[in-house]
């Protein structure tokens, strides 16, 4: 009950992955008690000193990819807490008695976090996951819109077109 989850065999091989893009990224840690009475549902989060830790609950079923999609959201806000310059207590006291104004999905903060993770995934030439629609909080599954061609009516319709007509 007081002690930690053990990670998946796929958390562990996504933080060496994660480890080998951002070397600089602080060992994961497993929930603990706290972790777990604090935030039960998040599949990570980064606490006030910057340490990172990870639900192996909510994570279980995650590809190791999906794992390092995560750790790139969470370095995220480690970088974040680092740029604000707040030691850990100030940003403590800061995370807990100042209300964050703004409903989760449109914090600049996880706003800056999902577009890493997109990022991520988009450099690995990988399908989008669901995110947070920045307007309604809804999660949804980004994806390039195509817009359709314009259809010529038949074969003898010539084609519309808007350029400069010069005549010889």
């Amino acid at each position: 009950m007081f002690g930690t989850d053990p990670m998946t065999p796929e958390m562990e091989e996504g933080i060496r992955i994660a480890k080998q893009e951002m070397p600089n990224m602080p060992d994961p840690q497993s929930y603990g008690f706290f972790s777990r009475l604090l935030n039960p549902n998040a599949m990570a989060y980064v606490s006030p000193g910057s340490n990172i830790y990870m639900n192996p609950r909510t994570n279980e079923g995650q590809t190791p990819q999906e794992i390092a999609d995560t750790l790139t959201h969470e370095m995220e806000h480690v970088k974040q807490n680092k740029s604000e310059g707040y030691g850990p207590t100030m940003q403590f006291l800061r995370d807990v008695l100042i209300p964050q104004g703004e409903p989760y999905h449109r914090r600049p903060d996880e706003m800056a976090a999902f577009q890493a993770e997109k990022l991520r995934r988009s450099r690995m030439g990988r399908m989008q996951t669901a995110v947070p629609s920045f307007s309604t909080g809804e999660f949804y599954v980004p994806q390039d819109i195509n817009l359709p061609a314009p259809q010529r009516q038949n074969i003898l319709t010539p084609r519309q077109y808007s350029g400069p007509v010069t005549m010889k």
